[in-house]
């Protein structure tokens, strides 16, 4: 709450200026990769350190997401969006209901739409380099009110039930995507909440003997790898458009894995755990 009462005492031309832009950015590759990161140190010990299978399944998602950008941008940004729905709703799991979790997910993607929904058109033009990509900003200001009451009420049971720090952190993540502009309100959500809450979750699945500095920092590098080759590659455009491309892009390629294979692994008959 603290740093959504400082934002919010920051001009609003300074939080979108594209040094602010790039400093968020840096924010969400250096604060967010590394809870991803420690996929391999998990993924690793739950396929029974079949190793080659993790890195070969993780890669190859990635490269799926990576082609999906490169031939239709637009339905890949879309495939983003409902990615991160479904992950954010892990963030609730205390909730009464998946639903009331869902809802929470939703309201956090779509609430930037309902006070800025003409900045968040063409965060998603940037993006996707394409017009068409504004119409998921139209599609996410119709579910928004919507969405918004069902978080408001899953907030308040998540209160009744004495789950009161989950209810806090929904309600700030709220406010921060309702009253900040897009990125920032993004930024504050996914480096302060989700990430450090799924990087404890993770440490949780390993045991205390396990080393998790090697492959984090090095699966964080390869994360950073990423953001700078889709740097270097995008189309001509200022340098800070083309770090938040970079960023969400790099976000989203790494995401699928993230969600996938652990569900694979499921499939395949060992023990991976969300």
């Amino acid at each position: 709450m603290i740093v959504i009462l400082a934002a919010l005492l920051v001009p609003a031309n300074l939080l979108t200026s594209p040094a602010a832009m790039t400093a968020t950015c840096a924010m969400l590759l250096i604060g967010g990769l590394p809870h991803g990161a420690l996929d391999l140190a998990v993924l690793r010990r739950e396929a029974d350190q079949r190793t080659a299978l993790v890195v070969t399944l993780y890669l190859g998602l990635a490269a799926v997401m990576f082609a999906t950008w490169q031939v239709a941008p637009t339905l890949a940004l879309a495939l983003f969006l409902a990615m991160a729905i479904a992950h954010f709703a892990e963030d609730w799991s205390d909730a009464e209901h998946p639903f009331f979790a869902i809802g929470i997910a939703v309201a956090l993607i779509s609430a930037p739409a309902l006070v800025h929904h003409q900045a968040l058109a063409e965060l998603f033009m940037m993006l996707a380099g394409e017009p068409a990509a504004a119409g998921l900003a139209d599609t996410l200001l119709l579910v928004a009110p919507v969405a918004a009451a069902c978080a408001l009420l899953a907030i308040l049971l998540l209160w009744n039930a004495g789950s009161r720090a989950s209810a806090c952190n929904a309600a700030c993540a709220l406010l921060a995507m309702i009253l900040l502009p897009p990125i920032t309100g993004f930024a504050i959500y996914f480096c302060l909440i989700h990430s450090p809450a799924h990087f404890r979750a993770g440490l949780r699945r390993l045991p205390l003997s396990t080393g998790v500095a090697k492959p984090t920092i090095v699966a964080t590098l390869g994360g950073m790898a990423i953001a700078v080759v889709a740097f270097i590659f995008l189309p001509t455009a200022a340098p800070s458009s083309r770090l938040f491309a970079a960023s969400f892009m790099t976000l989203s390629i790494l995401t699928l894995p993230h969600m996938a294979v652990p569900l694979i692994l499921r499939r395949l008959g060992f023990s991976a755990r969300r």
